[in-house]
């Protein structure tokens, strides 16, 4: 589950990245960072299974 969700949010980051280089709408950088926090966290919980 976690592995699905960390990709899905790098991947749904990516392509809200791509329409802010596409059409400069700066309001898109905040959910870019948000995807990219989920996906930080995800990562950081499959660091701390042992």
């Amino acid at each position: 589950m976690k592995k699905i969700l960390m990709i899905g949010s790098l991947v749904f980051s990516l392509l809200l990245y791509g329409s802010f280089i596409l059409t400069g709408n700066g309001a898109v950088l905040a959910f870019v960072l948000l995807g990219l926090v989920i996906s930080f966290i995800c990562a950081m919980l499959f660091l701390s299974n042992k």
